[in-house]
Parts: C-alpha cells; sequence; structure tokens
C-alpha cells in the first residue's frame, strides 16, 4: 500500500506539470480543500475518487499507484542503506578503527537532508561525539552535540534531544569539566521531569549523568533519590543503576555514614559484573575494597583486590584498574609494605592528566592518606598539592578545598 504523502505528492505534480489549480482538479464532485487535504497526504481517496482525479489528469490510475509505490520501495532501500552503513561503521569502531569509523559517521552526517533518515542523522552525529572524545577531542565532541541542541527545539521528552544533552553531559564529564557536564544533565533532567510510559531509560540515563556531575561538582543533593525510576526502567542493564548507586555512596561516606555507605556498595559489588562495564565494575569494587580496608575488614578487601586485578590481567582491559590500584597500595600500608605503597603512588601519579582528572585525584588523595600514616609527609604533602591541582581543573572546587584542607593540617603538624 503507497504511503498517503506519495500518493499526494504524485497527484499535485501531474496537477502542477498540466497547469491546473487544485479548483481544477476537484470539477463538481470534489472541493479544492479535499484536493488540499489529499495533495498533503492529510486524505485518502477513494477507488471512485482516483479514478475521477487520474482521469482529470489524463493518466491511469495505475500510474499513480505505481509511481507511489516506487517512491516507498525506493525509500525503503535507502533507509536500508544508511542503516547499513550505519552498523558497519559502528562495527569499524569496535573493531579497533576509530578514525576510519568517524570518517563513515561523518559521511552519513553529511548526506543531503532531503535523501537522509533523521534518525540515522542522529545516530551518526551522536557517534561522532562520542569518538572524539575517545580520542581526547572532547572539544570538537562538544561542538558536534552543541550543534545538534541548537538545531532541536525544547519539548517535552523531545528523544533526539534528550540524547544529546545526555551525550553532552557525559563527555564533559569524562573530560573533567564536571560543572559544565552539570548544567546539561540539568537541563536534561528538567526536559524530562514530565516522564512519559516507556521513557525509563532515558530517565534513567538522565539520572546517572546527574548523579555523577552533581557528586564531583560538590552538590550531591541536587541529583534526587533514585527509588522513583526503579519500576519505570525494569529490564534494562544494571550499569547506569549501579553508577548512580555509587556515588550515592561515596557521598554517604564523605558525610561520615560508612556502614550505610558499605551496604550500598557492597549491594553494587554482588549485582554488576564485569559484563556491566570493566571500568565500572572495577570502580565498585576497588571503592568497596577501600570502604572495608578503613572498617578494618583487611582480609575481605585484599580477597576483592586479588580477584579484580585477575580479572583485568586474563580479560586484557585497556582500562588502567585506577581504584582496584588504590585499593592494593591501603592493602599493601595494612601490610606493612610502604615500598609497594609508594611505587604505586608514583604510578598512579605517572598516569595522564586528561579525561577524567577529578577520578585520579581521588584516588591520589587516597595513596596521600596513607603515605601520612606511613610517616611519610613529604612525600603525602605532594599527593595532597597534586589532587588538589587536579580538582581544580576539574571544575571540582570543592573536592579541592578538602585536598588543600587535609594539606594544611598535615603541614600544620608537621611545624
Amino acid at each position: 500500500m503507497p504511503e498517503l504523502a506519495d500518493t499526494g505528492r504524485r497527484i499535485k505534480e501531474l496537477r502542477v506539470s498540466a497547469g491546473m489549480t487544485q479548483h481544477d482538479l476537484a470539477g463538481s464532485e470534489m472541493s479544492s480543500s479535499y484536493i488540499s487535504l489529499v495533495e498533503r497526504g492529510k486524505r485518502i481517496p477513494s477507488g471512485r475518487a482516483l479514478k475521477i482525479l487520474a482521469q482529470r489528469l489524463g493518466v491511469g490510475v495505475d500510474e499513480i499507484s505505481r509511481t507511489a509505490e516506487h517512491v516507498e520501495t525506493t525509500s525503503r532501500v535507502r533507509r536500508l542503506d544508511l542503516v547499513g552503513r550505519l552498523v558497519a561503521a559502528r562495527r569499524q569502531w569496535e573493531g579497533g578503527d576509530a578514525e576510519g569509523a568517524l570518517r563513515e559517521f561523518r559521511a552519513l552526517a553529511e548526506i543531503d537532508p532531503a535523501g537522509r533518515q533523521d534518525d540515522v542523522f542522529t545516530e551518526a552525529q551522536l557517534a561522532i561525539a562520542e569518538i572524539l572524545g575517545t580520542l581526547g577531542r572532547a572539544d570538537e565532541g562538544a561542538e558536534v552535540l552543541l550543534r545538534m541542541l541548537d538545531a532541536l527545539t525544547p519539548a517535552p521528552y523531545a528523544e533526539a534531544r534528550l540524547r544529546a544533552l545526555i551525550a553532552l553531559a557525559d563527555l564533559l564529564e569524562s573530560a573533567g569539566r564536571v560543572q559544565d557536564g552539570l548544567r546539561y544533565a540539568l537541563t536534561g533532567s528538567l526536559e524530562c521531569a514530565d516522564r512519559r510510559p516507556g521513557t525509563g531509560f532515558h530517565s534513567l540515563l538522565v539520572l546517572d549523568v546527574l548523579t555523577r556531575c552533581a557528586y564531583w561538582s560538590g552538590c550531591p543533593e541536587w541529583a534526587p533519590d533514585t527509588d522513583h525510576c526503579r519500576h519505570s526502567a525494569e529490564g534494562v542493564l544494571p550499569g547506569p543503576r549501579a553508577a548512580i548507586d555509587l556515588h550515592r555512596a561515596l557521598d554517604l561516606r564523605d558525610r561520615g555514614e560508612m556502614e550505610r555507605a558499605a551496604a550500598l556498595l557492597g549491594e553494587c559489588a554482588r549485582r554488576v559484573t564485569p559484563t556491566a562495564g570493566f571500568p565500572l565494575w572495577e570502580k565498585i569494587n576497588g571503592h568497596y575494597a577501600l570502604l572495608l580496608l578503613h572498617r578494618g575488614e583487611t582480609a575481605a578487601a585484599r580477597s576483592i583486590v586479588e580477584r579484580g586485578l585477575v580479572v583485568a590481567s586474563v580479560t586484557q582491559e585497556p582500562e588502567f584498574p585506577l581504584w582496584l590500584t588504590t585499593a592494593d597500595a591501603v592493602c599493601a600500608e595494612a601490610a606493612g609494605d610502604p615500598g609497594r605503597v609508594f611505587a604505586l603512588g608514583e604510578e598512579l601519579v605517572a598516569l595522564p592528566d586528561t579525561g577524567r582528572g577529578h577520578e585520579k585525584a581521588a584516588a591520589l588523595l587516597e595513596i596521600a592518606a596513607a603515605c601520612e600514616r606511613l610517616g611519610d609527609r613529604e612525600r603525602a604533602a605532594e599527593h595532597f598539592r597534586y589532587s588538589a591541582e587536579l580538582f581544580r581543573r576539574a571544575q571540582a572546587y570543592r573536592h579541592a578545598e578538602r585536598a588543600r584542607e587535609r594539606l594544611t593540617d598535615l603541614i600544620e603538624k608537621r611545624d
């Protein structure tokens, strides 16, 4: 069955080619407003009406129908081609050829608007921004997403716009611009506040990036409680929920509620496996091990760290296990091995400052505290100072202030 828009478009083309007005084509049996509705795809002409229109246009009924069907078939073939190219580009990216995939996604995004599908364009733009982020070109990726947002009108749950806001907030947080990310995460949260049935998954993604950005910006209270979305997004992967609970647990820890923090992180560690994403899995387990160490449960913490490092080694994950390594260093402190603590600290210091500098800063804060407890105040001061600077660069100003306070306390004790 030809699409209404294609039938109406063909009738309009034939009418204009014949030099007829809508009134001329309508004749005595129809009205010009009816012809207008047909041409705009708002009305289906009956079999009788189609015969009359074809007769007045001087063509056969089949010519109108076949042409419309041909347009519809061509459109479907075109869409299948575009979707196939999207899939191929993503496979190219997952296979390690980021630059080649980037070229193909850009080619898809640059197709003339009249010949492309909007959803294909959206997917290509989002992929371009994500790849640029992984290549360390976050500013370019942000520009792509900002152009997308400029072209999309704010509306209650406009999916393409919401996805662009989520991607932009995530990109900025990943690049160590947590307050910039928070701004777009809050915008996304406000725009999907009036959630519709079936929108639970995107609401969860918004809450995930909002919770992360709010925590690192020093205002975790800006992220709402998560219980309202637990049933609306049943069946989704555990990653976003676990990331939300992780940062809630970190906030509880910062406020001194160690028991609640440990219970929440323990539940996350039981629920999430490496298949949910190695970086998230190792982060949860590393933080959980650190909490257990602070509670004196050294054996349980060491077991988590050893298992985690084995998984990282066996799976040959490209991501450096930042939090498992940090927990390993604190385990070494508990075992009376200061040399290992200092060596792992230097290994963390040598990591690139690009990307999530706030994560590196928080890890160094743990190492600095371990060095202080071991009596190496000079090394501890260096780590506290570097941690504060990294937090400042990442716009995590409240965390930077806490690091400076730790440094000041250390210096005052030394003096």
